[in-house]
């Protein structure tokens, strides 16, 4: 056949259609212009590349060619359709089925191997394991990276790595690989090998579109297209070349239906996840210690309230048969008052025992382990300071070592002071004995006895108790008379009281039973309830801003593998996902960790204090929950920021 009825032949079939096309597309950037209206057709199994000088606009024709970019006028044509008005869920699959991408950088997941990242694009596009495994090691020996499959991508070298990347780009077979600047990091030999494995691609029909500054590169190509300030300044396409040429068949045994399976794509996900957080401990560490405190803080305090709750409705209960209180309205205006009531309500029947307690004013008295004025400064006393007898010691079970609460009884001819374990330590008193004084309104005050155990008054411990009549009365004292009665008699003596003790005038006396506390008590316990909540979110607050800060910052330094899962097809909900799926992981992991540590401390504390723990049954679940909860809530703007990102604005930072 001669030439002239070869070119009759090849003008009377029709012009095949572009299979890229652009018709005045612009793309602009914070009031710069990186493409003017610009005008290119490629054509299937061409083998394209781009020139010139940096900024003339070469990387973003590429990342509009390959829709990780959006143009800001003109059309763009991708198989004959318009690809503007496609949602962002639509390039991406488009994205994913049509191209494969080749960067300067590589762009490696580094913690994962090389056969990992060979398939990410298939994972990417949730490709089920069996078909990736099917592929990946054919791929791997056509690069020569066969004996690399099972080494993380970071040791590898940066001409393996660039010579992996075109194994991730070409493994799912695409019909157009974009290469940016491929050999652009690489020295002249291992630039000579990816250059000739773009060759062998093309060979076999795949588009080729080559990005580089390097014109002995650019001569690799059958065309070369030069761009100046955002224009084509020139093209070496001829008015017959490539469109009408044959072209090469595509390897009959790549894939041809690689169809996206959700299950697939959750499962990758969350084997993703999982990756980025055990290749990171000391991250997920710190994480997950953030959950601890928070969520071991809540299971705490819930252990603690309800044990709490519990002794005090013990002492309350172990009251509420037998026990009477009464004060006057005014107070006492003098300790024989006291004594005289006193005296009255032991005469009633089944009345077994009355003591006196009353409290006195801790900045008035001003206890101090030394003489008042010998140091500039001392230490301010925190405790209570109370008047009681040693019937009061009695009726609360209270017992005394190291002295005799009858002491408080008799004080010849000066106060004698009895102190709580705690008041005692933070007076430095050890125990008691001849010349072991403390200062109370001034005055030394031997120390004659220590409390061991406080019986059902939980505020003997941190008391200094002095006895009746130790000092003057100068305003009214408001002394409560405590009653021991029969079991079961509360009531009936609460009712009598008054009349035994003020007969014309029975509204002065007030009277309570410990039954009456019950009300107090609900209202106390859902007190407790609430400040125990405000404190437990107040931990989940601190902990979900230190770890949402620190996921924000990996989404940062992650930054390069988004861009690359994002351009491999990647959809942005499941992005966002594998990162919600990292908080929600650490969270559960600290949540769990947090509530062990909290039900460890409640039960410690409750030993120490003697207290029976008590820990709800949910509590463990309430501390995984909120765990997970926070984690998520704490990933949540990092998955965010991560699934709104620019793959084209990533890749170029």
């Amino acid at each position: 056949m001669t030439s002239h009825s070869y070119v009759h032949e090849a003008a009377a079939q029709p012009p095949r259609r572009p299979i890229l096309s652009m018709q005045d597309v612009r793309r602009g950037f914070s009031g710069a212009q990186a493409l003017a209206g610009l005008h290119l057709d490629i054509h299937q199994g061409e083998f394209v590349a781009i020139v010139g000088s940096s900024g003339s606009g070469k990387s973003t024709l590429l990342n509009i060619l390959g829709l990780l970019d959006t143009a800001s006028a003109g059309t763009y044509l991708v198989e004959g359709k318009d690809v503007s008005g496609l949602s962002e869920r639509q390039r991406a699959e488009r994205r994913a089925s049509l191209f494969g991408f080749v960067f300067q950088d590589s762009h490696m997941v580094g913690r994962d191997t090389a056969a990992r990242n060979a398939v990410l694009g298939l994972r990417a596009r949730g490709i089920g394991l069996s078909i990736q495994k099917r592929l990946v090691m054919p791929s791997l020996h056509k690069f020569g990276l066969a004996h690399k499959a099972a080494i993380p991508a970071s040791l590898l070298s940066g001409g393996e790595r660039q010579r992996l990347a075109i194994a991730r780009a070409v493994i799912g077979s695409p019909k157009i690989v974009l290469a940016d600047e491929p050999t652009g990091s690489l020295d002249t030999d291992n630039g000579g090998i990816v250059l000739d494995h773009l060759r062998e691609l093309h060979a076999t029909g795949t588009t080729v579109v080559l990005v580089t500054h390097d014109p002995g590169i650019a001569a690799a190509a059958d065309r070369v297209v030069t761009m100046r300030d955002g224009l084509i300044v020139g093209d070496t396409l001829s008015a017959t070349a490539h469109i009408d040429a044959p072209i090469a068949p595509k390897d009959s045994s790549a894939p041809h239906h690689l169809v996206r399976h959700i299950h697939h794509e959750a499962s990758d996900v969350t084997a993703d996840a999982l990756s980025a957080l055990t290749v990171r401990p000391a991250k997920a560490l710190l994480l997950v210690l953030a959950f601890l405190l928070g969520s071991g803080g809540l299971v705490a305090a819930m252990g603690l309230s309800e044990s709490a709750a519990i002794k005090v409705s013990a002492r309350i209960d172990a009251a509420a048969s037998d026990e009477v209180r009464a004060t006057r309205e005014g107070g006492y205006a003098s300790w024989e008052k006291v004594t005289a009531d006193l005296e009255q309500a032991k005469k009633l029947p089944n009345v077994l025992e009355a003591g006196v307690i009353a409290e006195l004013s801790a900045s008035i008295v001003q206890p101090s382990t030394f003489r008042p004025g010998s140091f500039p400064e001392q230490p301010v006393f925190t405790g209570a300071v109370r008047v009681a007898d040693s019937a009061y010691f009695r009726l609360q079970g209270a017992t005394i070592f190291y002295g005799d609460a009858s002491l408080l009884d008799q004080s010849f001819g000066g106060p004698v002071a009895v102190l709580g374990q705690d008041a005692a330590s933070q007076l430095g008193i050890a125990r008691p004995g001849p010349g072991v004084v403390m200062w109370l309104y001034g005055e030394p005050v031997p120390v004659v006895g220590i409390i061991e155990n406080p019986g059902r008054d939980p505020m003997l411990p941190g008391s200094v108790v002095v006895g009746v009549g130790s000092y003057p009365v100068t305003n009214g004292v408001a002394a409560s008379l405590v009653l021991r009665t029969d079991p079961g008699m509360p009531a009936a003596i609460a009712e009598a009281l008054p009349k035994a003790l003020s007969p014309t005038e029975t509204g002065a006396v007030k009277v309570q039973t410990v039954a009456d506390l019950r009300d107090l008590k609900q209202g106390i316990d859902a007190d407790l309830g609430r400040l125990i909540a405000i404190v437990s979110s107040v931990l989940l607050a601190i902990a979900c801003l230190s770890a949402g800060t620190t996921m924000y910052l990996g989404v940062l330094a992650r930054s390069h593998e988004i861009a690359l899962r994002l351009a491999l097809g990647m959809r942005r909900g499941p992005l966002a996902s594998m990162f919600l799926l990292e908080g929600a992981v650490v969270g559960v992991l600290g949540g769990a960790a947090g509530a062990s540590v909290g039900m460890g401390s409640v039960l410690l504390y409750a030993s120490a204090e003697g207290w029976a723990a008590v820990i709800p049954w949910y509590a463990s679940l309430w501390g995984i929950g909120a765990g997970m909860a926070s984690g998520t809530l704490s990933a949540l703007y990092p998955a965010l920021v991560a699934s709104r990102s620019n793959p084209a604005q990533l890749i170029r930072a």
